[in-house]
């Protein structure tokens, strides 16, 4: 009776551990099939071209490219040349060409294939309204590529996304995805949005690693001259790096939907000095031999982006109408940040701001016309939404620091909306920003933000800077600012604290 039984055991265990055996299979089997990899090869006797070899299993019939290059008829897939799909029989599958950079495959959903296509980097050889920053170039060292210029894609929701390169064996690559443990130029891409909001460099350039707990800063310095300013690069991004996680409290942390562990800055040499962000990212170019306009706004590019893992990935508006705070304030951060690593003085902080952010304030023709709370007019009229939401901030701050001693400021305000927001999905509204400004100042801004934000009157940022003991005026339409001996405490310690310096009691 025993032995029966214990047989039966034996019989019930081989029977459980075939049926894990095949579960397991099963679900090899199942990820196998939904796994999606990209190889880009480059050969240094023709680095223009990225021969592209991408498997996955069909989501639907529809190839795709990410968004942008809306200047071009074909957009992306100008640069896409020699596109064939197989199915896993090694069979050409045909393919019929798309406007708007899209294909259509004639084949079931759930096909595997393989998909080859060549990329040609003729980027350059086109006119960019935004510049060709964010999009794709070669240097003296090397080629850049942002992920939206390389990959075809299929599907909407891929994750945990293979990219490997084939590259010459003394180049190295830089991009923010997660690194591979076998292989050193094998990463791995959270999602679709990961991949194509990447930063891309591939050459001899030189890499900066700076790392805070979590998260990681990377440089990639494209071009030799460049590489030639490593150290004072090199310092600035620590400084600013730092100054920004002691503001905040923390190092970024977007929401659960946009994971964030490492962030990609390339910068490199160019005709003009431009820059903007993607996804993460941050791309810079500087011009090369520029004077000190060009140099303080290559720098003040990367600063201001760099901010906005934070102030806009952190923590987000709700809607347009905030967006004044979103852009104006993480341009008066970005001041601050440079003025605290000692990259502008005193007195360039003060003609930063009157010869370049108030100009372009008073000369805005939508000052006057539209509200600051018009958000969607961002883009037409900079000198209202990203300059005039500086002055607010400028004034909010001041306001604050002369009601409360300087026992609090804007920086409170920015601590609090990290420590809510952080790693959420929720947003803030200007309702809240107003009533929080309330309660930091112990007033009640309702007049402030009815007149200047959403109302069209023009900030009288002269009244306000006075509150710092500054020497302000505006007189045919210039802010003519200069410091005076300040002649109290409470005004050296707002002046101070206009300045950048941090009160983090």
């Amino acid at each position: 009776m025993f032995l029966n039984q214990l047989t039966r055991l034996h019989i019930v265990s081989l029977f459980i551990a075939l049926m894990l055996f095949s579960i397991k299979s099963n679900a090899e089997t199942i990820d196998s099939k939904q796994a999606t990899t990209y190889t880009i090869t480059i050969h240094k006797s023709n680095p223009k071209l990225a021969q592209i070899e991408a498997r996955f299993t069909l989501k639907d019939s529809l190839l795709y490219m990410g968004w942008g290059a809306s200047n071009l008829s074909n957009r992306w897939a100008t640069f896409v040349h020699n596109l064939e799909v197989m199915d896993k029989q090694e069979q050409l599958l045909s393919v019929q060409a798309l406007d708007d950079a899209q294909w259509k495959i004639n084949a079931p959903i759930h096909t595997e294939i393989r998909l080859r296509y060549d990329v040609h980097l003729d980027h350059e050889n086109y006119d960019w309204s935004s510049g060709i920053d964010a999009v794709a170039y070669t240097t003296d060292l090397g080629v850049f590529y942002t992920g939206r210029t390389l990959f075809v894609l299929n599907g909407e929701d891929r994750t945990n996304i293979s990219v490997s390169f084939n590259i010459p064996k003394d180049w190295a690559v830089t991009n923010p995805w997660s690194e591979s443990a076998e292989n050193a130029k094998s990463f791995m891409a959270t999602n679709i949005t990961d991949l194509v909001t990447a930063l891309i460099f591939a050459g001899n350039h030189k890499e900066i690693s700076l790392k805070r707990d979590d998260f990681e800063l990377v440089f990639a310095l494209g071009s030799t001259d460049i590489m030639n300013q490593e150290t004072e690069l090199k310092e600035l991004a620590q400084g600013v790096l730092d100054y920004y996680i002691e503001l905040m409290g923390g190092i970024p942390n977007p929401s659960p939907d946009n994971p964030l562990h490492k962030s990609v800055v390339v910068i490199s040499s160019s005709e003009k000095t431009d820059g903007e962000a993607l996804g993460n990212n941050v791309s810079v170019l500087i011009e090369k031999n520029g004077d000190d306009l060009s140099k303080t706004f290559s720098r003040f590019i990367f600063a201001h982006e760099f901010f906005h893992l934070w102030c806009g990935k952190s923590f987000s508006p709700a809607s347009d109408d905030s967006e004044w705070f979103k852009e104006g304030f993480t341009n008066y951060y970005t001041l601050k940040a440079l003025r605290h690593v000692n990259f502008l003085t005193d007195e360039s902080y003060l003609d930063f701001l009157s010869s370049f952010f108030y100009k372009r304030y008073h000369n805005d023709e939508g000052v006057g016309r539209y509200a600051m709370a018009d958000g969607e007019k961002k883009h037409d009229h900079w000198g209202l939404v990203y300059a005039g939401g500086m002055l607010v901030g400028m004034s909010q701050d001041l306001i604050i620091r002369n009601a409360t001693n300087n026992e609090k400021s804007i920086d409170d305000l920015m601590r609090q909306l990290f420590e809510k927001y952080g790693g959420s999905n929720n947003t803030y509204t200007l309702q809240e920003l107003q009533e929080l400004y309330g309660e930091l100042s112990g007033t009640i801004p309702t007049e402030f933000f009815n007149m200047y934000i959403l109302g069209t009157n023009k900030i009288p940022i002269d009244e306000y800077l006075t509150l710092a003991g500054l020497d302000a005026k505006i007189e045919n339409g210039q802010l003519i600012i200069s410091k005076t001996d300040v002649t109290t405490p409470k005004q050296q310690n707002v002046l101070d604290g206009f300045f950048g310096e941090l009160n983090t009691k």
